[in-house]
């Protein structure tokens, strides 16, 4: 199959020869049927510079017009080369120009030539061919140069009266006229063809050069399935020159069974008429396994019909390979997570039951020694001094606060011990339950209460009412000593979701030190202003981690303190909890 460059060589030389021959034999015909003896000589002459112009100008446009040796597949019809060569831009404009005066002058002094068989008539038809092939060079300014020089010339050298520029007779005037309007429109629409061919060609120069440079795989098919056009970086996946792909189909490209699924899907997206975008797994002829990310779809003629299918696509093989990798990876790593996490569950399970079982060992040797140095106190009074009564005095606080430790620790171990039960609990009932009964201990106290209505949340009821009676607790503890106590509960926002807040207006504390707040026998406060062992409000957070839920602090030293959490969601109908 020969490539468009010697397809385009040889249409062009037998164009010439052709074209040449019959200038040759119907040029001296026509000499010899207008002109006399005498101008024959003169003539031939002008004929012979007229054509070695005419043929260079051919020459020089076609030789512009050569296609490259290597067109990567894809053709382009002879006329639409020789279009390009005359697009604006290819020519200099004082080439056009020149070009446009020259061939007019010439055909000028042919026509006085041929005056002398045809008597005073003007010929002006014969001046359409300067215009025509000034306007087809140069657009619309040479064409209008070349109207201009003919009209100007002819009227004063051709048309009687001579060696003036007025025109007597109607009939040359109507031809004068005819002819510079044919000449401008002629040259403007030369010009808006130029203008056309010269945006057609850069689009086209815009896509050869997108198709050509990109490393995705472009090609076009027709209905049957044979490649129409491919791309270098098609070419180079299947390891076959562009020319070799041109005009077969898959089955010259692949193994079979790869070749007649991919047929299958082609038609399949021809049938859909739509786009579509899919991976393929393909096995090369030399037994490489290639995947592709393709987007392929329809091709339509201008009426509508469709013509073939063009496809792109994008060799992914490699990173394939790696998100295999990654997502065996992650496999392993989340095998590990949870194996990890399984251990140290078990691991926290097991020290929890040791702590809970020693804790729980210590209280009867701490009763007891708490019961012992009470029966000396009480029997031998007597006969103990000052000094050992003082003794024993410091073994029992020193007993109670350890007998306080240990029922804290039981307690924070123990409230989060057994299966979780999650319902919906009132909690703004809970809070004012709670009040009345802090409030019956200590009726003296003068506090104002501001607890929201319709407050819930979602949990087990034992743990949310220890959590509860913490918060309370606290709240109660700290503004003791103000007349003016108030202790809210309310609904808040914690990191941006709806959860329940507990306020007072009471001691408050330094937001520096929140990080203790919630750490097992960390207190930011002295013991003689506010009593305990600080382990309430590590059980608040203990419960609320149980839960899956969240717990902030905000206060300053004076100003009271707030206290807000958020648990998970109300299950819904159907939902586990």
């Amino acid at each position: 199959m020969p490539s468009v460059r010697k397809r385009f060589i040889l249409l062009v030389s037998a164009g010439y020869a052709v074209l040449a021959l019959a200038w040759i034999f119907l040029s001296d015909q026509l000499l010899s049927v207008f002109a006399d003896i005498e101008s024959i000589v003169w003539l031939s002459t002008a004929k012979g510079v007229l054509f070695v112009v005419i043929s260079a100008t051919a020459f020089f446009l076609c030789l512009r017009a050569v296609p490259p040796a290597e067109t990567g597949g894809t053709e382009r019809p002879l006329l639409e080369i020789l279009a390009t060569s005359i697009s604006p831009g290819r020519l200099p404009a004082w080439l056009t120009y020149s070009f446009a005066l020259v061939i007019t002058l010439a055909m000028l002094a042919l026509r006085d030539r041929l005056a002398i068989g045809f008597g005073d008539q003007a010929l002006l038809i014969l001046f359409m061919f300067p215009i025509t092939l000034s306007a087809m060079l140069g657009g619309f300014g040479p064409g209008i140069v070349s109207t201009a020089v003919a009209a100007l010339a002819v009227a004063y050298l051709a048309i009687p009266p001579v060696n003036s520029f007025h025109i007597k007779a109607s009939h040359d005037l109507l031809q004068w006229s005819v002819l510079i309007a044919n000449g401008i429109v002629l040259s403007v629409l030369s010009e808006v063809l130029r203008r056309s061919l010269a945006t057609a060609e850069l689009n086209r120069r815009l896509l050869d050069a997108a198709v050509s440079g990109t490393s995705d795989a472009v090609f076009v098919k027709d209905t049957q399935g044979r490649y129409l056009l491919a791309n270098a970086a098609a070419a180079g996946f299947v390891g076959k020159a562009p020319g070799e792909i041109i005009g077969h189909d898959d089955r010259s490209l692949f193994p079979d069974a790869s070749a007649q699924e991919l047929m299958a899907l082609d038609q399949a997206i021809m049938s859909a008429g739509r786009t579509q975008t899919h991976e393929e797994h393909l096995t090369a002829l030399d037994g490489k396994v290639l995947t592709f990310l393709v987007t392929k779809g329809p091709v339509f003629d201008e009426s509508g019909r469709m013509v073939g299918l063009f496809g792109i696509s994008r060799e992914i093989s490699e990173r394939k390979q790696a998100e295999n990798e990654i997502r065996r990876l992650n496999s392993e790593l989340e095998q590990r997570v949870t194996e990890r996490t399984a251990e140290l569950q078990s691991a926290n399970f097991e020290l929890e039951e040791l702590a809970y079982a020693l804790t729980h060992n210590l209280r009867a040797p701490v009763r007891a020694i708490g019961g012992f140095a009470q029966l000396l106190i009480d029997d031998h009074a007597g006969v103990i001094d000052g000094d050992a009564k003082a003794c024993l005095d410091q073994i029992m606080q020193a007993n109670c606060n350890m007998g306080g430790l240990i029922e804290g620790i039981l307690a924070l171990l123990r409230c989060t011990r057994g299966e979780l039960q999650r319902e919906i609990i009132d909690i703004s009932a809970l809070a004012n339950r709670l009040f009345d009964e802090i409030g019956n201990v200590e009726p003296q106290r003068q506090l104002t209460r501001k607890v929201e209505a319709g407050l819930t949340a979602c949990g087990d009821a034992a743990m949310l009412e220890v959590m509860m009676k913490h918060l309370v607790d606290n709240a109660w503890k700290f503004t003791s000593g103000r007349a003016d106590a108030v202790i809210s509960v309310f609904s808040g926002e914690v990191n941006g979701l709806q959860g329940i807040c507990i306020a007072d207006n009471g001691a408050g504390f330094d937001m520096a030190h929140a990080e203790r707040l919630f750490q097992p026998f960390q207190r930011l406060h002295r013991h003689d202003e506010f009593p305990g062992i600080g382990i309430g409000l590590a059980t608040v957070q203990r419960i609320i981690n149980r839960h899956g839920g969240d717990l902030r602090a905000i206060a300053a030293p004076g100003a009271g303190a707030t206290i807000c959490f958020v648990l998970p969601r109300t299950p819904q109908y159907g939902e586990a909890p």
